[in-house]
């Protein structure tokens, strides 16, 4: 009679079980597939991360981000000539696609007022590039940033009490099943653009936040792929 295999043997027997470790890989990639991906973040340590806005109006600061000295981050600016007139920054690259497939149901950052009148932040979807009339969805309710040249955290949820449509919209689950076109942005009401003010707005870790049921699923994910790996 052979002997029971040892805890560790009967770990590893479960662990390399090829149903378990396809379906693992498939959900870790599952997101990749449809642009945005889970937890993504940008840092701007390595620059702008793809970052768009009005000629002269995007920066990286060398440092002085929420981590301190050598924290790099965005700075947006607006309104002084040569600047462009309206604060509003853009992403047509990594965050862009399928919103809802990817499990990402909201957008954290952080964020830092240089300038003297407080802010209305909001981050908008849209179902294209180029033109101010392009439709899609904005925040509903703003993030005030004071002017207190301090950090402040934030997360922008992107569900249906969440935003408000803006130029006539498609349905809200049809847009962020294809977004197109991601915004941050001042604005006083829910729009497309920034509004025309005069402004100086840092801008780090932005992150993709996962629903609460993906999330669990990473947690559970992760620690399988170590231990099979320990295994081996």
């Amino acid at each position: 009679m052979l002997a029971d295999p040892s805890p560790h043997s009967r770990e590893f027997d479960t662990m390399k079980s090829p149903s378990l470790v396809f379906g693992v890989a498939v959900f870790l990639s599952a997101a990749s597939a449809f642009g945005v991906v889970i937890g993504q973040i940008d840092t701007f340590q390595d620059g702008l991360d793809n970052w768009q806005g009005g000629v002269g109006g995007l920066a990286v600061a060398p440092t002085g981000g929420p981590a301190g000295a050598g924290d790099q981050y965005l700075q947006l600016s607006s309104g002084a000539s040569p600047l462009p007139p309206r604060m509003t920054a853009f992403n047509d690259s990594q965050w862009l696609g399928n919103f809802t497939a990817a499990g990402v149901t909201a957008v954290a950052m952080d964020l830092l007022n240089s300038g003297t009148n407080s802010l209305s932040m909001r981050v908008a979807i849209r179902e294209g590039t180029g033109s101010s009339t392009t439709p899609g969805y904005a925040s509903t309710t703003p993030f005030v940033l004071p002017p207190d040249g301090l950090w402040h955290h934030t997360v922008f949820n992107l569900n249906a009490t969440s935003l408000t449509g803006f130029n006539s919209p498609q349905p809200l689950s049809v847009d962020l099943a294809n977004v197109k076109d991601f915004r941050i942005l001042e604005s006083a009401a829910p729009a497309g653009v920034g509004d025309m003010v005069t402004a100086q707005v840092g801008v780090d870790n932005v992150t993709a936040v996962p629903e609460p049921s993906a999330l669990v699923l990473i947690v559970i994910a992760v620690p399988f792929v170590w231990r099979r790996t320990r295994s081996v």
